[in-house]
């Protein structure tokens, strides 16, 4: 099955999508791009955003499930 290919914030928002689904998702949980404030080419990577000790776990199933149907296209300044 071939992958929906997606931008960088595109993936952010889709896994934010993903994330409020789970069944831990808390009110105030969100996946963020790094460094915050930033977008598209300028992001580095993702973090999170939330009240859960366990926000770290909850995210790597989400960020695993999205990169199942996803695949990230860089883009470039």
């Amino acid at each position: 099955m071939s992958k929906i290919i997606v931008n960088e914030d595109e993936l952010i928002e889709i896994s934010n999508q993903e994330l409020k689904k789970h069944e831990y998702y808390e009110e105030g949980m969100e996946i963020i791009g790094v460094p915050e404030g930033l977008s598209g080419s300028n992001l580095s990577g993702y973090s999170w955003k939330g009240p859960d000790a366990l926000m770290s776990n909850i995210v790597s199933d989400v960020m695993h499930k999205v990169k199942l149907e996803y695949e990230l296209k860089v883009t470039y300044k």
